[in-house]
């Protein structure tokens, strides 16, 4: 299943994280099962496949569209992971250790090193880096 980190535009596929690129403007992003426009939030490249992430205007709902070079391959509902749920999603990954040692380190407080150490490795063997979630932690 493909789940979309939307505070770090990150998509989430077969246990990696790939970076994404955030569409500014409000671009058509298809037409919804509810009727409603959707418009696109991120665009990300995995494996030479193009992965579209559009919202509906109208029911809020996510979707993404993976197209190969010429046209669309797939197009299915996905699993967002917004702000309030990073702390769930993250703690799939790390004990609650592991997430302690990576909030003192950023803030500067005394912590245990091996685990700093091991989430770090954990959270790169799956794309991510501790900057980057540490200040939604």
């Amino acid at each position: 299943m493909l789940i979309f980190i939307e505070p770090l535009s990150k998509i989430f596929i077969d246990g990696k994280a790939y970076d994404g690129e955030k569409v500014r403007d409000k671009l058509f992003g298809g037409f919804c099962e509810c009727g409603g426009l959707m418009f696109q939030k991120i665009w990300a490249n995995v494996d030479g496949h193009n992965y579209l992430i559009s919202e509906c205007e109208k029911c809020w709902k996510n979707e993404a569209m993976e197209f190969n070079y010429i046209s669309l391959i797939d197009r299915s509902s996905i699993k967002v992971v917004d702000r309030a749920r990073i702390n769930t999603f993250v703690r799939e990954f790390l004990t609650e250790n592991e997430l302690e040692s990576i909030k003192n380190k950023v803030r500067g407080k005394d912590y245990n090193y091996n685990a700093f150490s091991r989430a770090k490795k954990k959270l790169e063997d799956v794309g991510l880096d501790y900057k980057e979630i540490a200040y939604l932690i």
